[in-house]
């Protein structure tokens, strides 16, 4: 008898994530007599014979695969419904693009259903708020919704272990941050620095150092942040840090106290650790129109508006906990445990 096979397949050019990193490393532990595969290739090129070429080669090998994990649209809808042993999961990491089909669905009642998970027999979501977009504008051939389960990241951020660990690598790359609050601002999709100069030009960095006092330390990847701060005195390398190339953009949601983004999958993700997140309009970004419609005070139209947020808060305000509860379910059940069950053996779901 052939071993059970788990595949994980991204096609849309974001590899093995942190997400479904998380899954591969739980179920390689948890389920040892099963056997992984991968297909993370980019199926879109610029050259047309080859995007076809691409294409058959992810339906034959989706075709062939017993079980398929995936994160995006990677699953072809043309591919055959899965027989009743397999399992087909999507893990739906809240990546921009769903912020724009999220906009187009509610400002034109009249678009069909889309198709693009049809063939998932499982899905998690991680959050309310994906769940109810999947199930009112999407079209499933007979998928289970695996409800009140956070997505991996959103789930390993919050635990304590995992915490201690990737704060005690801050502290060792800046001593500084030992025992303070950390203010994270994360930009992704950068430009020029003299594109963006207009958004920061309303930023007395050195005034909004100042103002949030000595327990803050702010550490960013913004390439204009970094230019502000090499005109400040030295005495200011205590409580800022640049971290582009030093440190993953997915650690620092284990040890921020509040989260500045423009990038809709950090942001979500971080809602798990009900802590303030805000939107920076940095780049032109469907997250951002977003959050400036449904959620307008946690949305930062230029750097400035840093100086109007609360650092002393403790207590999350209306906005802030409706954020929190809307994107990530409450870290109560693991779902590492969770899909264990359901890729083993005897169990199914």
């Amino acid at each position: 008898m052939s071993k059970k096979t788990i595949s994980f397949v991204s096609t849309r050019g974001r590899g093995l994530n942190t997400d479904l990193q998380l899954v591969k490393d739980n179920l390689m532990a948890a389920l040892p007599e099963v056997e992984f595969a991968y297909y993370l290739n980019k199926t879109a090129t610029k050259i047309p014979l080859i995007n076809t070429k691409m294409e058959d080669a992810r339906r034959t090998f989706c075709t062939e695969a017993q079980n398929i994990i995936c994160m995006d649209p990677s699953i072809p809808v043309k591919l055959s419904p899965a027989l009743p042993e397999e399992r087909r999961l999507l893990t739906l990491v809240p990546y921009d693009y769903l912020f724009n089909e999220y906009l187009k669905f509610t400002e034109d009642s009249e678009l069909a259903h889309k198709k693009t998970f049809f063939r998932c027999t499982h899905v998690l979501s991680g959050s309310p708020f994906f769940s109810n977009f999947l199930k009112n504008f999407y079209e499933f051939e007979n998928a289970t919704f695996l409800d009140d389960i956070c997505l991996p990241l959103a789930w390993d951020i919050t635990s304590k272990e995992s915490k201690e660990n990737v704060r005690n690598n801050l502290e060792y790359l800046y001593p500084e941050a030992k025992g303070k609050k950390i203010l994270t601002i994360l930009t992704v999709n950068q430009t020029a620095p003299e594109e963006m100069t207009e958004l920061f030009s309303d930023l007395d960095l050195k005034k909004f150092l100042n103002e949030i006092g000595d327990n803050w330390f702010l550490l960013t990847n913004n390439i204009n942040l970094l230019e502000m701060s090499g005109k400040l005195p030295f005495s200011y390398s205590k409580c800022f840090g640049y971290m582009k190339g030093v440190f993953g953009f997915d650690n620092l949601l284990y040890f921020s106290d509040m989260l500045v983004t423009n990038r809709s999958k950090h942001a979500c993700t971080f809602a798990s650790e009900k802590h303030p997140v805000y939107s920076l309009n940095y780049g032109k970004k469907h997250f951002g129109r977003y959050m400036k419609q449904y959620y307008p005070d946690l949305y930062l139209e230029t750097a400035g508006e840093l100086m109007t947020l609360d650092y002393d808060q403790t207590e999350l305000s209306e906005e802030e906990s409706r954020f929190c509860q809307e994107f990530a379910y409450n870290a109560t059940q693991n779902p590492f445990s969770s899909l264990k069950n359901l890729f083993s053996q005897e169990t199914t779901i």
